[in-house]
């Protein structure tokens, strides 16, 4: 079994770049009354959904933010500079006394010196090296690019789930359009009785009442095809927000398909399989898994030694010790290296901060390892419970069909009968009614199959299946 996982395909993306021309330019765009129609198919929908979302456009920033954490995180490998200046004012500078020294009988006199500048200047270069962190650095490293994995899955998913949400609003589209033709047809079914019976009438085959009633019976199914109307306009608005539409004032929106049931082969312990693997909510769950392994793993480095190499060069303004001044053209220079090793003793003890960190991240992974079965189970029975619908749902469209076949035919024979008088006009109307009820059954079992589909596909994590898999009849 082949399934269609991952980020969407390239042509959803090459798609979404032109679709902003096709709203402009496209000959699918036609002038009705005042305000032009754009038409859209489910591919140009689900393109410019995409090439809108704020959803999907925050999710490719974290997306950049977190491979700049790993790029953070990978600099802990490579040495570390600073570069310093400090310069210093004192305001009174200390002067040593002056003393005489004999010897002999001849003295000789130290005249006092200034112990300082006044003005010191420092510039000085610092340079570490990690030598040997005991996988603090690696473990950090993972950690970062756990976190780059967890942007990357969630940005997938964002558009993943997306493109199904779109879909689901775009078929839910095009059912209620086709509720409004079943319901427009059957208005014109309850006019065509109200033209026989007055022609009956006028005949003086009839009463009144005959036509009285028939004209009762478009008369109050005319709210039901208003409220089906309405529904269409609902329906269009949720596929709008979906696509982040919100300046559709100058245009009207007209989505472009058909309401009709794809077919497919499911081979359910390789779809299990796969959902198993691919299942959004078990591989942010593992991501946890491995955060957890990580934190673990860097909390037990943080009690072992740190050895970094450093060194420093610095350069020091001189200045005159006789007379204090300041001297900015000859300067001191000092170089020092050295190896520096560090070891946490604290850690060490069980009742430091540290070692209860450390067993509280080991109780975590435990924790998170241990409910990983019951999700994968959770998993496989709403797999389970899913192609159970979906197999339902598949019957039911072929029972309808049946039953839609059935009441039209019933329904052509009732109303040849009912104009040549043979049946009343109540029997024409329980035929009318048996139709349009097939027919929004139908409809309805067809939209209900394509959503448990849909369910499906979020289990698996998909936004399709593959072509192969579709049943030939």
């Amino acid at each position: 079994m082949k399934v269609q996982s991952g980020r969407p395909h390239h042509w959803v993306w090459v798609l979404g770049a032109t679709v902003l021309c096709l709203l402009l330019f496209s000959p699918a765009m036609s002038q009705r009354g005042n305000a032009e129609t754009i038409r859209l198919t489910l591919d140009e929908a689900i393109a410019l959904g995409l090439r809108n979302s704020p959803s999907v456009k925050s999710k490719l920033i974290a997306v950049e933010a977190s491979h700049a954490d790993v790029r953070a995180a990978k600099s802990s490998y490579y040495p570390d500079f600073s570069a310093n200046a400090n310069w210093t004012h004192y305001f009174e500078q200390s002067r040593s006394p002056g003393f005489t020294i004999g010897t002999n009988g001849d003295t000789i006199d130290i005249p006092g010196s200034f112990v300082f500048a006044s003005d010191p200047i420092r510039v000085g270069l610092d340079f570490t090296q990690p030598i040997y962190t005991f996988g603090r650095i690696k473990q950090g490293v993972g950690l970062a690019q756990e976190g780059l994995n967890l942007a990357q899955l969630d940005l997938s998913e964002e558009e993943r789930s997306l493109i199904v949400d779109i879909k689901r609003a775009f078929y839910g589209y095009i059912l209620s359009k086709e509720l409004v033709s079943v319901q427009e047809e059957t208005l014109s079914q309850r006019e065509d009785a109200l033209r026989v019976a007055q022609e009956r009438y006028d005949a003086g085959l009839v009463p009144d009442f005959e036509v009285l009633s028939a004209e009762s019976d478009v008369e109050n199914f005319k709210p039901e095809l208003i409220s089906a109307r309405n529904q269409v306009e609902l329906a269009l608005l949720a596929v709008k927000d979906l696509l982040n539409i919100t300046d559709a004032q100058d245009y009207d929106l007209e989505l472009i398909g058909e309401l009709t049931p794809v077919y497919f082969d499911f081979d359910r312990e390789s779809l299990i399989d796969r959902a198993i693997e691919r299942n959004y909510d078990l591989k942010q769950y593992r991501s946890s898994i491995n955060f957890a392994q990580y934190q673990a793993s860097l909390k037990k480095a943080e009690q072992l030694p740190l050895i970094k190499a450093f060194s420093n060069y610095t350069l020091n303004s001189t200045f005159n010790t006789a007379t204090g001044a300041n001297v900015y053209t000859n300067w001191d220079d000092l170089l020092t290296v050295g190896v520096n090793v560090s070891i946490p003793l604290s850690a060490l003890i069980p009742y430091s901060r540290e070692s209860s960190e450390k067993l509280k991240s080991s109780l975590n992974l435990a924790e998170l390892e241990a409910n990983l079965i019951s999700i994968e189970n959770s998993i496989r029975i709403g797999i389970e419970g899913i192609l159970l619908k979906v197999q339902e749902e598949e019957a039911k469209i072929k029972s309808s069909q049946k039953t839609v076949e059935l009441s039209s035919r019933l329904y052509e024979s009732a109303s040849e009968q009912f104009a040549s008088g043979y049946i009343t006009r109540l029997e024409l109307k329980e035929a009318e009614i048996r139709l349009n009820s097939a027919r929004i059954g139908y409809l309805t079992a067809v939209f209900n199959y394509i959503n448990a589909l849909y369910d499906l596909m979020n289990t698996v994590s998909i936004y399709e299946f593959d072509a192969d898999m579709r049943r030939s009849s």
